[in-house]
């Protein structure tokens, strides 16, 4: 089809960019940079932003620089994460830091986010320069509050909230608050535009967290309960703990506290999920936010790109 065309002709365009901007000077940088272009990514970000330049119409030519720049940001950011996580495995291929050793995918994640602000800074436009050094900033927050307290039983949903605000919405906010802005929109409506871009990273982050409870490997990609093996304090689970008990709550907390989870226990926490009708409940919540982010997007014309982007909107609820 006509529209799945233009899609892989704008992906094609970010990976033929990213590669002119991941300047490989030594022959591990060379292989990383295969790794991150040939990642299998859906691209979210940036496509998000190509998206409203769409809708903004935009004439500067400075979006597939700006949208690649935010995937290098989520690329070195992800390098990090695996690091945070010993995590072996990543869209099914090795992780740089199990291939190579997490020293080098530390210096790794911030030789790409060297090169993004590189090229940023070469549109000589401090307005970006500006919103990209505050996503920056709330990465780095995010991560160091993720460690301190996604296995403390002290975490709150307000926590929660503030965690993947820095680790997704904010990037998200900035791929289309950037859209504005290279369409030379007022404060008011940059504002405007930023706050869609948060409200759907966090409707996607919540979405990615209830696949671990609510969805088997084979529909979601992901490993089944996954978050639940490792102990943490996912979006689920916080929903889950406001809806029991004190005798629930302390044997949901003694589940957590164990080293590793068994069998029983997964058999546990899936039926307290399920008498507690949470997923019945996360579903209606991320439907009524995803259908207001939907009045937003009906405010521009019906074209091919906005339907697109509805379509993938529907997708996450």
């Amino acid at each position: 089809m006509k529209s799945k065309f233009n899609i892989q002709s704008v992906l094609s365009k970010f990976d033929k960019n990213l590669d002119g901007i991941i300047q490989e000077d030594i022959p591990i940088l060379k292989k990383i940079k295969k790794q991150v272009i040939t990642s299998g990514g859906k691209r979210i970000r940036p496509f998000a932003h190509y998206l409203f330049c769409q809708f903004l119409n935009v004439k500067d030519v400075s979006w597939l620089d700006v949208g690649s720049v935010a995937e290098l940001i989520h690329a070195a950011s992800l390098l990090h994460d695996d690091v945070v996580d010993n995590a072996p495995i990543r869209r099914g291929k090795p992780t740089i830091g199990s291939s190579f050793g997490n020293k080098t995918a530390i210096l790794a994640g911030d030789y790409l986010l060297a090169c993004g602000i590189s090229r940023l800074n070469s549109l000589g436009n401090p307005e970006l320069m500006e919103i990209f050094s505050q996503v920056l900033r709330d990465l780095s927050v995010s991560e160091l509050l993720q460690m301190e307290w996604e296995k403390n039983p002290k975490i709150t949903l307000k926590i929660y909230d503030q965690i993947i605000y820095g680790k997704t919405a904010s990037l998200f906010g900035v791929c289309t608050e950037a859209a504005a802005i290279l369409a030379k929109k007022s404060n008011a409506e940059r504002k405007q535009f930023r706050q869609f871009g948060v409200r759907l990273g966090k409707l996607f982050q919540k979405k990615d967290d209830c696949l671990d409870y609510f969805e088997d490997s084979k529909t979601s990609g992901k490993e089944f309960l996954k978050d639940f093996k490792n102990g943490l304090y996912t979006y689920p689970v916080l929903v889950l703990r406001t809806k029991l008990n004190l005798i629930e709550k302390s044997k949901l907390q003694k589940m957590f506290q164990k080293e590793n989870r068994d069998v029983k226990d997964e058999s546990v926490i899936l039926e307290m999920m399920d008498s507690k009708n949470i997923s019945n409940l996360l579903h209606k919540e991320l439907e009524a936010e995803k259908n207001d982010l939907l009045q937003f997007l009906f405010q521009f014309p019906k074209t091919e790109e906005r339907e697109l982007f509805i379509e993938q909107l529907n997708r996450l609820t």
